[in-house]
């Protein structure tokens, strides 16, 4: 499991797409959050919080995980190197779970530079300090899950099909219904059922500073579901 887990990180950092890719979250976040106008901007909003970077973060990750997912099945079948993996002795959800580990690796990293708006907002705040930690903490939390259940997604997605752009948007697609989608219809029909199943309703319950045993086990859920899902699929098709 190490072995495939250090093939993957070595496989994203030792490109320039890793490094794009992660510098482009940052930016983004950090325009939209200190330069450009809107409600979303920390001096428009006169506020020493950061719910406007939870509140676009998950667009962002929309793009971001599902261009680190899309080569790490694909890619394997692609160039026939899955004959060589998939016939190892090892366990086949071990594989799918390492090429996950790393994912969410990557994708925790790509957050990690936000630190720097937490500094910033600290420094900011007046009195300096005045920033609700456990709203800030728990914000993260619903970050690194909300990354665990796109990296299961992606994965899923990029082991239906050899073509990586496929798989790229097959999983924007899949986290779009499951995110925005079904949150539209929550209150397009007033169905509490669709609030309770989308994302979004558990994301920001999270977001709120409440960590809640049905949002845990609601993204715990999915993501394990994902993950078997995409563990099934290579027994089936033999890859």
């Amino acid at each position: 499991m190490l072995a495939i887990y250090k093939k993957e990180m070595k496989i994203f950092f030792t490109t320039m797409e890793g490094y794009i890719a992660i510098s482009v979250f940052f930016i983004i976040n950090s325009l939209i959050l200190w330069y450009i106008p809107s409600d979303f901007n920390i001096f428009t909003n006169n506020k020493a919080s950061l719910l406007s970077f939870f509140s676009i973060a998950p667009w962002v990750l929309l793009f971001l995980i599902p261009s680190i997912t899309m080569k790490m099945i694909s890619s394997e079948i692609a160039q026939k190197t899955n004959l060589i993996l998939f016939t190892k002795p090892i366990q086949k959800w071990k594989i799918i779970f390492s090429k996950f580990l790393a994912s969410v690796t990557i994708g925790i990293t790509a957050v990690l530079p936000s630190l720097i708006f937490v500094y910033s907002i600290y420094q900011l705040s007046s009195p300096q300090g005045n920033v609700d930690q456990g709203e800030l903490i728990c914000s993260y939390i619903g970050l690194v899950l909300l990354i665990c259940l796109y990296s299961s997604i992606g994965l899923f997605c990029s082991s239906i099909s050899k073509n990586t752009m496929i798989a790229f948007i097959s999983t924007a697609l899949i986290i779009l219904i499951l995110y925005f989608g079904i949150h539209f219809l929550s209150i397009f029909y007033d169905i509490s059922l669709f609030e309770h199943l989308s994302i979004q309703y558990h994301y920001e319950s999270i977001s709120r500073g409440v960590i809640d045993s049905r949002d845990i086990t609601y993204f715990a859920s999915l993501t394990v579901l994902f993950l078997y899902f995409s563990t099934i699929l290579i027994e089936i098709e033999n890859i």
